[in-house]
């Protein structure tokens, strides 16, 4: 189940609660079913951390690619000049083509190396950024509903302990009330 069906399966569960007397309007809902949901949520998380690691490793293969092929183009531009070189007639047309070959090939080296480098950027960045708006997310949406139950709960200790002070009354009052008998019982 992926984050967004564990929200909205909350989401259910609040619209399902009941009102719970004395509380001013607010619901009682299930605190089990709140709790397994977030673990669920809690679960979902690292996959997609997870995913932005593999991006992060598709980002050094695709760099690595791009040095290998930088360094086939410059090793063949190299091969290609010392060929080149070797025939004594046309030496000085070789190194000029083979100067000419290098510098293009350090040029398209360059341009594959940068695009590889922004794409992969670009590809950490929005994984990065996604996996922390999931996790700002679901950390406001678990503060959310804890903050309910805490108050809640706290409703319901005031609530009794005022029934509990008032049954402390009572009995005081009782303590100070005698009871006659009728007088023809005496």
């Amino acid at each position: 189940m992926n984050y967004e069906e564990i929200i909205e399966k909350i989401e259910d569960i609040i619209e399902e609660g009941k009102p719970s007397f004395g509380s001013g309007g607010k619901i009682k809902i299930d605190g089990d079913a709140i709790h397994e949901c977030l673990k669920e949520l809690s679960s979902s998380i690292p996959t997609e951390i997870i995913q932005a690691r593999k991006i992060v490793a598709e980002r050094r293969e695709i760099l690595q690619a791009a040095q290998e092929t930088a360094g086939k183009i410059v090793s063949d531009a190299q091969a290609k000049a010392d060929e080149m070189t070797q025939a004594h007639e046309i030496t000085k047309a070789a190194k000029d083509a083979a100067f000419k070959i290098l510098g293009e090939a350090n040029e398209e080296a360059n341009k594959i190396v940068s695009s590889a480098n922004a794409e992969a950027q670009e590809r950490e960045s929005s994984a990065k950024k996604w996996a922390y708006e999931m996790r700002s997310t679901a950390n406001e949406f678990a503060k959310s509903i804890l903050g309910e139950c805490d108050e809640y709960l706290t409703k319901d200790i005031d609530h009794y302990t005022e029934s509990r002070e008032n049954v402390r009354l009572a009995l005081s009052r009782l303590q100070n009330v005698t009871i006659k008998k009728p007088a023809d019982e005496e």
